[in-house]
């Protein structure tokens, strides 16, 4: 494939893109990335990603650099999983965003290029926030009576006991998603979604999602 014709898929793409040569330089910016993050193509391109983007992780901490190792994963593995991303914007303010990365090599210029496709997370990291929020709350609530229920739980570490689905669902359900959202997400139907939900719950010992999801917090499963 020739530049100009993934530039054109590009273009086409309903998410944000930008693209960047093997030294780090963007390459290609996207109207859709201009509305997502404001920074126009003239702002970005031949610039380092890292200095536009200027990610953080959940817990604050850099994550883009100069000597990106996602870039360098991208490049060397040829496959790096999605992840979400507190990007900076032109008018100072942060926004999330999740980011898939396709390395793509082309016909003529620098190869590979590493392409970011970036979409709008601001509502599922805000909904994340409010349930992190509430699971405190509630825990702060209950007091004793939530402890006791979490201590007649057995001992051993449940996680190890859930399958890999279960886990995902119960990370789901802590995000504060619903049955529908969490069957939207997994490609799987309702139904299965709640069977799955039943099987963590008789794993865990938990009468209620809340309960599941307080004892998942407060063991560090989520």
């Amino acid at each position: 494939m020739k530049t100009h014709e993934l530039f054109a898929l590009l273009d086409a793409a309903g998410d944000a893109a930008f693209a960047v040569e093997p030294c780090g330089s963007i390459c290609y910016w996207s109207a859709n990335a201009e509305k997502l993050l404001g920074f126009s193509s003239a702002e970005t391109l031949e610039k380092n990603c890292a200095l536009i983007i200027d990610g953080h992780d959940d817990a604050g901490c850099q994550t883009c650099s100069v000597n990106c190792r996602v870039i360098e994963a991208a490049r060397t593995r040829g496959a790096v999983a999605a992840y979400d991303l507190h990007a900076a914007t032109a008018s100072g303010e942060r926004k999330w965003v999740n980011v898939s990365v396709i390395v793509a090599n082309v016909a003529a210029g620098p190869s590979p290029l590493v392409v970011h496709l970036m979409r709008n997370i601001e509502a599922r990291k805000k909904t994340e926030k409010l349930t992190r929020e509430i699971i405190d709350r509630v825990a702060d609530l209950t007091g004793r009576e939530a402890n006791d229920a979490l201590r007649r739980s057995p001992s051993s570490n449940p996680s190890r006991h859930l399958t890999t689905q279960e886990a995902n669902i119960l990370r789901s359900l802590a995000r504060g998603r619903n049955t529908s959202e969490i069957a939207k997400e997994f490609h799987i139907s309702p139904a299965t979604v709640r069977n799955h939900v039943q099987h963590l719950l008789q794993k865990l010992q938990c009468h209620t999602r809340l309960e599941a999801v307080i004892r998942a917090a407060r063991e560090g499963l989520v």
